[in-house]
């Protein structure tokens, strides 16, 4: 029985006053479905209660802050300050409490974060962030003033807590997280980093500690003992002269008689390179903060919460079961299945959909201020209208032809069997995957692999799917069927320039590196810094190669369109990067690069890579258009990106038949 197999993690846990119903939490993060002036939405009620549907014992609101004067660090979220969010909180905790899961809200004041008002920021020592002072000089502005807060801003942030905690209280939410982590303002006091202050808020530990200890005082008195409070801490803010387990640790001893469950994930974004230890990309171990959570369990006496790349029932379990931690947050694995909790309860673990950790929910959410997305689920931000019967059923069976068997062909199949009609995949390679098997071959892409066999599983357990392996669709062939709807998901080629070079054996294309078919040299100049050319150059790092990375674009927009991380990791391994330039030739001595001011210079190298992208197969456009009533082009053909194109046009024109 699944029970039995995943038993600690569906155990009930006894929480304050409170028993929850599995050891499974719903993480907060950005959404940015709240509406300009932070009022909840119909579609921010739809993506919690669908999460709350899916199983998880506590739901968690996302990062709401106490005010919108200093205290809000993104676009699009609750203000809690504004009484007139009473009403959409008491809908919002209804719909999460109606599917049988605890209803919290991560509360919060981001002190000397960025935020949106246009004030200055506020903090326990006028401190800019590393964050803030590398992005002003990228930008060529001046850095956002930071005021030191005054013992009468204290009092009122302290009081804006206070009535945070109350107002979800009333609306009735029986519990609620206190971010006291993460660079934001408590932790601002509480380390030693960021608080410089000479009163009796700063300083030495006693008065670090001052203010959030008064804090939960506060909140406790005024919420009474049954509420269960939950706070999330950094275990360790992994920042030289920041603070550390052993000093968080005491701090929580410290505080622990007025909390009822201690939230423990890792680092600050008082340092942005650090985020990858709080979002960790694919190349970070899953369950990399698991070890903080323990020491805390093993030296405080109540319950502690894990976080941190924990996206598979097996993993999570384990720490239940180890007694690592007393509950498991996690929230992307929830993005890329909302039903992850139902389905490991079930033992249907197989047909959990993987989160492959690529960022872009937090891409969207966090830099873009775009409402919700994941690459992998493309209902996520969309419930309502998807749930709620906007998308109608199919007036009549289609029989449709899909040409190409990538993720953008296998989610179109998918989405389009499951409305009822009869898919056909047309695949000419003997398996199916397309360019994402090669995206799933470096080492530390586990999570892509695993997506992509649970798409195959996918396809191949869908009524309605039919795959014809090594079958080129031709116009004859696909015209001779005389399909109803053809999808065309012909995919891309890789872009491979003649480069002028005395040694031709020396230029190579990324892909055959990184599936093995060639062993570069030691040196190695990777001509692009998008996201293959750095996830090939730190696999190569890695092995202990030496690594130049070289393109046309400055180094902020090196992989830009991938997970975070892969500049900061290559260059902890020693890769070098030059930008802003081009390379026009190869000699037998390495590649020689021009820059903008057109001077030729040469970097000594035994392989250079080519890592320049792709370009559709825009031929299949011509061949195919015409032959059916539809004829719908999707994923790389239309315009080569990501797979996050690749799976929501095949979603989107599954749903168009």
């Amino acid at each position: 029985m699944a029970e039995q197999k995943f038993n600690h993690l569906f155990s009930p846990l006894k929480v304050g006053h409170t028993v929850i119903r599995n050891r499974i939490e719903f993480a907060p993060g950005c959404y940015m479905l709240a509406t300009g002036d932070g009022m909840v939405t119909r579609e921010m009620i739809s993506y919690y209660q669908s999460v709350a549907e899916g199983g998880a014992g506590i739901v968690t609101v996302g990062e709401s802050p106490i005010d919108f004067k200093h205290a809000a660090g993104h676009r699009f979220q609750l203000n809690l300050g504004n009484p007139y969010v009473h009403a959409g909180l008491c809908q919002l905790g209804e719909a999460i409490h109606k599917n049988g899961a605890m209803a919290s809200i991560e509360i919060n004041h981001n002190g000397n974060q960025i935020i949106t008002s246009g004030l200055p920021a506020i903090s326990s020592s006028p401190r800019f962030t590393i964050r803030e002072d590398r992005t002003a000089k990228a930008e060529g502005r001046r850095r956002r003033p930071v005021m030191e807060m005054t013992l009468s801003d204290i009092e009122d942030v302290i009081d804006g807590f206070v009535n945070a905690f109350a107002t979800v209280q009333k609306a009735g939410f029986e519990m609620a997280m206190l971010h006291s982590g993460h660079g934001h303002l408590i932790s601002q006091f509480i380390s030693p980093y960021a608080n410089h202050r000479d009163d009796n808020y700063g300083g030495n530990f006693e008065n670090r500690l001052r203010f959030f200890d008064e804090l939960l005082t506060a909140i406790r008195a005024k919420v009474g003992k049954n509420f269960i409070i939950e706070t999330r801490v950094s275990g360790d803010e992994l920042l030289e002269g920041g603070l550390h387990q052993e000093e968080m640790l005491e701090i929580m001893k410290r505080v622990q008689d007025r909390v009822d469950l201690c939230h423990v994930s890792a680092a600050t974004l008082q340092d942005p390179l650090l985020t990858i230890y709080q979002m960790q990309p694919p190349y970070i171990e899953h369950g990399v903060n698991v070890h903080f959570a323990e020491f805390f369990k093993k030296n405080l006496d109540i319950p502690v919460t894990t976080v941190g790349a924990i996206n598979d029932p097996v993993m999570a379990n384990d720490i239940v079961a180890t007694g690592k931690a007393d509950v498991v947050a996690m929230i992307r694995a929830q993005l890329a299945d909302h039903e992850f909790a139902n389905k490991a309860r079930k033992g249907e673990e197989e047909d959990i959909r993987p989160c492959i950790r690529c960022m872009t929910c937090i891409r969207w959410t966090g830099e873009r201020a775009h409402p919700i997305r994941c690459s992998v689920n493309p209902l996520v931000g969309r419930e309502s209208e998807y749930q709620y019967g906007y998308v109608q059923p199919p007036k009549k069976k289609r029989n449709v032809a899909i040409i190409g068997g990538g993720p953008a062909g296998m989610q179109a199949a998918i989405t389009a069997a499951e409305r009822g009609h009869e898919a056909t995949i047309y695949e000419k390679d003997g398996v199916l995957g397309g360019t994402m098997i090669l995206a799933a071959t470096l080492p530390f892409k586990d999570d892509m692999r695993r997506y992509l066999k649970w798409l195959i599983r996918q396809v191949e357990k869908t009524p309605g799917v039919t795959v014809k392996l090594n079958t080129e669709a031709t116009p004859e062939l696909i015209k001779a069927e005389n399909y109803d709807a053809i999808i065309v998901a012909g995919g891309s080629t890789p872009i491979i320039p003649k480069i002028p070079t005395e040694d031709p054996a020396k230029v190579v294309w990324v892909g055959d590196v990184d599936t093995g078919k060639v062993v570069p040299g030691q040196r190695i100049v990777m001509a692009g810094g998008g996201l293959s050319g750095l996830e090939s150059a730190l696999a190569l790092a890695e092995q202990g190669k030496e690594v130049t990375v070289i393109d046309m674009i400055p180094e902020s927009k090196f992989g830009a369109e991938g997970p975070r991380g892969g500049v900061y990791l290559n260059k902890n391994l020693g890769t070098n990067f030059i930008t802003e330039v081009k390379l026009v030739r190869v000699t037998k001595e390495g590649a020689v690069i021009e820059d903008k001011n057109w001077r030729e210079s040469v970097i000594p190298c035994d392989t250079v890579i080519l890592a320049l992208g792709v370009k559709a197969r825009t031929e299949l456009i011509e061949q195919f258009t015409g032959l059916a009533e539809d004829v719908i082009f999707i994923g790389d053909i239309r315009y080569p990106h990501n797979i996050f194109q690749a799976v929501h046009d095949g979603f989107h024109a599954g749903y168009r038949l």
